[in-house]
């Protein structure tokens, strides 16, 4: 009998163990994909008008409002539907996130709650940044030039990169 009362207790626990690890990372969500996808791709569309010296290299310009206003967009769209279907388990490096507010104070707001970002948040948030980086380089100059597009650009692109190879962690495999 204690036996059995020992395999039915260690399949009980097993059963809690398997039900909380669904709890760590969110779901795969096609949405955030092809998002962060289009996303890259507009981005480096805009990187490389900015270079070549193009309309995208002045602030004012049609090219460069419109790229930051859909920006900021799909980023509040996405961490609003992250937040919305948050995992359980914070992202251990949630931390960190407090020390990127001081570097572009003006373009980037941490939310209160920061703290208990998942690992979809983070990405996102990380994203957020590069892009007010992007964003601060650009209009303090009041002109994007190659050597900032390609920087800023570049370090925003692996920061979309990151948030891809987060969300699709979960992707079922066909």
């Amino acid at each position: 009998m204690l036996k059995s009362f020992g395999s039915a207790l260690a399949a009980c626990v097993l059963a809690v163990l398997v039900n909380a690890c669904t709890t760590l990372v969110a779901p795969y969500d096609p949405t955030f994909d092809t998002a962060l996808n289009t996303l890259s791709e507009n981005t480096a569309t805009f990187l490389a008008g900015a270079e070549a010296r193009e309309a995208e290299q002045s602030y004012r310009s049609r090219a460069a409002v419109a790229y930051y206003a859909s920006t900021y967009n799909v980023l509040d769209r996405l961490s609003e539907r992250a937040r919305l279907t948050r995992a359980a388990v914070p992202c251990p490096t949630n931390k960190t996130l407090a020390s990127f507010v001081s570097e572009v104070p003006e373009k980037v707001e941490l939310p209160s709650d920061y703290t208990a970002f998942d690992c979809r948040e983070f990405q996102l948030y990380s994203v957020r940044f590069y892009v007010g980086q992007l964003d601060y380089a650009h209009q303090s100059g009041g002109t994007l030039n190659g050597s900032e597009a390609r920087a800023v650009g570049g370090a925003l692109q692996i920061a979309i990169l990151g948030a891809i190879q987060t969300f699709v962690t979960n992707k079922p495999s066909k």
